[in-house]
This record gives structure tokens, sequence and C-alpha cells, in this order.
């Protein structure tokens, strides 16, 4: 046995000692019949909020209510009867930033109506029902996670996700707008896609199962599973019209290849894609569309917009991100309020295609750095000893990249299933145990010395 092994049996062991405790001191409570049944349901539930493109949407004057908006609640409701984890876990350390940021969203969009004068209301309940579906999605991804205890439940809540990217890839598959003129004649009548942003949530759940794969995480029933769920993932990728997202998924995927830890083994994922690309590219005209008004965009196009550096369509990315950014002066502390757009809130509605950009606009310098300080934060969860045992670092940075990037590129986190599925990758390690004895600061970093020959 070398001392390797035994540095790792100890980590684990520091995992589950909470637990131990906790139930002594419990006098060894087991779950309730309700608790393990409904410990099952948000599992199966949980795939059920990526069915956003079965046609059920609901137009209102506030916008457009996708199905799961309407299975939020039902999924917190399971997730509050499910049974929590008794010990401290890494997900509270999270928590205090993302309360301190919706204090401050809060405060900058209550103060809409004295700061602006409209004549009617609707802006401010406008930018308030956004506000209110950030919170429920970031509340459920944060539950979520608090519900994640132990290597078990951890296996399982993966078997959630690869259901989660099969059915978002299926809804693509099943509702092209390529096959449907209705359904194209709709989206294009649309002041933007909600498929777009859908198409980021996608790179991401496919930049974290891919980066499992190749540390070859799970049995190989689950890795079976895993390479079908980017199949199917990737191929509705093609037909969303989510150019954001193909960007966000390369970028991930470029991570994953720099990293070099199992260099064959993440080779062979990244290969694999590449000729799905090439596939869907040949079967799947909408793709090849895209590809070609990206890559070989109107010239007329590119001088009336300056829409393509390098040669490249980009949407005017650029252009529009140097033009918006110095208006950050114009309401550096309150922000113009959180989804204020158009009318006096002096930026488009369809935003500034930056999600922290917007955010620096709508909540302030403030609101801004909080965003900024969230995302590093997942970013050294990430880092920490126990997602490392676990082999969840790797595929947690690589989903964090695809979200970065998606963010960079127009598609925004008001909620939905794009901020749940940041939040669903990050929910494996956010349950994790926070080390918070003094013998378990030491183990973790008697796992970190190298071994000795």
């Amino acid at each position: 046995m070398g001392r390797q092994s035994d540095d790792i049996g100890l980590l684990r062991a520091v995992e589950l000692r909470p637990v131990f405790v906790a139930s002594r001191r419990s006098s060894r409570r087991l779950p309730s019949v309700r608790a393990r049944f409904f410990d099952r349901l948000w599992l199966c539930c949980f795939p059920l909020l990526f069915l956003p493109h079965l046609g059920l949407g609901w137009d209102t004057g506030f916008g457009k209510l996708e199905l799961s908006d309407y299975l939020i609640v039902p999924y917190l409701f399971c997730l509050w009867l499910a049974s929590s984890s008794p010990r401290r876990q890494r997900v509270r350390l999270l928590m205090p930033l993302i309360v301190a940021f919706l204090a401050v969203a809060a405060i900058s969009t209550l103060s809409m109506p004295w700061r602006y004068g409209y004549p009617t209301l609707e802006p401010f309940y406008f930018s308030l029902l956004k506000l209110a579906k950030f919170t429920l999605y970031g509340a459920a991804g944060l539950m979520t996670a608090r519900r994640i205890q132990g290597a078990p439940r951890r296996r399982r809540f993966h078997w959630a996700l690869l259901g989660a990217s099969g059915v978002l890839g299926l809804s693509y598959l099943v509702m092209r707008p390529w096959l449907d003129p209705k359904r194209a004649a709709e989206i294009t009548e649309q002041n933007y896609k909600s498929e777009n942003a859908t198409s980021v949530a996608l790179a991401i759940l496919i930049c974290y199962i891919a980066a499992l794969l190749a540390a070859r995480y799970g049995m190989r029933r689950w890795r079976r599973a895993a390479a079908l769920a980017i199949g199917v993932g990737v191929l509705g990728s093609f037909v969303s019209s989510g150019r954001g997202g193909w960007l966000a998924a390369g970028a991930g995927l470029l991570y994953l290849l720099w990293r070099r830890q199992r260099v064959k083994a993440a080779a062979g994922v990244t290969t694999g894609l590449f000729l799905l690309g090439v596939v869907g590219y040949l079967v799947f005209p909408e793709f090849k569309y895209d590809v070609d008004r990206t890559l070989k965009p109107d010239p007329d196009y590119v001088a009336l917009y300056g829409a393509g550096p390098g040669g490249i369509d980009d949407g005017g990315r650029v252009a529009i991100w140097l033009f918006y950014a110095p208006r950050i002066l114009e309401e550096p502390v309150l922000g113009t309020g959180f989804f204020h757009r158009g009318g006096l809130a002096n930026h488009p509605f369809t935003g500034t295609h930056n999600f922290f950009l917007q955010m620096f606009l709508e909540t302030g310098i403030a609101g801004g750095l909080l965003v900024l300080a969230i995302v590093r934060r997942l970013w050294k969860e990430a880092g920490h000893a126990g997602a490392e045992a676990a082999k969840l670092t790797i595929p947690l940075r690589a989903a964090l990249v695809a979200a970065v990037v998606g963010g960079m590129g127009g598609e925004y986190f008001y909620g939905g299933i794009t901020l749940l599925a940041l939040l669903a990758v990050y929910a494996p390690v956010g349950g994790l145990p926070a080390a918070a004895s003094g013998v378990q600061r030491r183990v973790v970093l008697l796992a970190r010395e190298p071994v000795k020959a």
C-alpha cells in the first residue's frame, strides 16, 4: 500500500466523518419515509426543468413563460421536503455573495419609480418579476447543492444531469424551426431568441459531462450513457442557431485540452465532438447556414454594422461593448435597475450582448463586482481538495469557462435554465463538506503533499 492511496482514503474519511458525528448527536435518526420519497422525486424532476421548447410557452405582458417556469416551484417544494445534510457544506461559502448581490439588485430596482418617474409602473413591475425569477432559479440551484449528501447521492445526481442534457438536446431536435415554417416565423418576429440562451445551458452541461467522461468518472454504464447524452446534446445544439453556445462549448473543450490531464481521453472526446460537428454540417442545413454566415459574412452587412473583426461575423459584439461601457459612469452607484432596458435606461432593450457589462449597467459598480466575485468564488471552489479527490475540478472549471464565454457572447443569466445549468454543475462541489476542524485541514494538506519515492 502506497502513501498516496492512504492519503486519499483519509480524505474520503474526512468527507464521511461529519455525517457520523451528526448521526450520533441526533440519536441516530434516519430520514423519514416522506423525506426518502422526495429524495428520489426531486432527482426525477430535475431533467424535466430542461423542457423549454415543446410548444407549451405562454405569452404574457411581461414576456414569455416557458414550461420550466411552471415546474420550478414544484421542484423547490420537492427539495424543501427532501432530507438535507446535517453538516456544513461548501455551498454556504457561496451564499453570502449571492445574498449581497440580490440586496444590491433589489435596492437598485425598488428605487426605479422615484429615480425615473415613468407614467406607469409597468417597467418597474417587469424588472421586479425578472428579479423574482432570478431568485427562484438561484434558490433552486443552491438548494440542489444542499441536498447532495455524499458520493452515492452525487452519483445519482450525475445521472440526472445526463437526463437534462438529453432532454434539452431532444427538445431542440423535435422542435426544429427549419422543419416548422410557423415556428421559424415566430422566432424571426422576436427581438431575441431564447434558443441562444438555452444553447449556452447545453454548452455548460456538455463541457461538464465531457470532462467527467475524459476523467473516466463513474462506472462503465454511466460513461456509456454520458457519451449518448453528449451526442444528443451536441446534435440538438447544432439546430438551435445559438452561435454563442457553440463558442462557449468550444472554449470549455479547449480548456479541457489545455489542462492535459488524461490527454488521450480528452483528445478522444474532443475529436469525437469535432467529427459530430462535421456530420452536423453535412446533415443539418440550418447548421451549415449559420456556420457559413459566421465565417463568410456578407461584406455589405459587415460594412453597415461593423460586425466582422478578422472577417468573422461577431454580431457587432465588440463595437457594442465599446459603445456602452462608458455609460457605467452615468449610474455608478445604483445602476439603472435589474433588467431595466429601453425607455429612460439609456441602453437598448436587447441589451449590450455581454452579461457582465449588463450587470454593471443595471446594478451599478457594486453589483457588477459582486457578479465577478461570485464567478471567482465558483472557480476557487472547483480547486478545493475535496473537489480534486472527487474528480470534479476540471469538469466544473471547463463548465465555468463555457459559462463566462457564453455570458460575454451575449447570453444572460437572469434566471431560467441557463442559470440553473450553471448552478447545477456546481452543486456536486457545493454539496461537499466544508473543512471546519483543525484535524480536517491537516488531512487535506497531507493529501496534497507530493508522494516521496
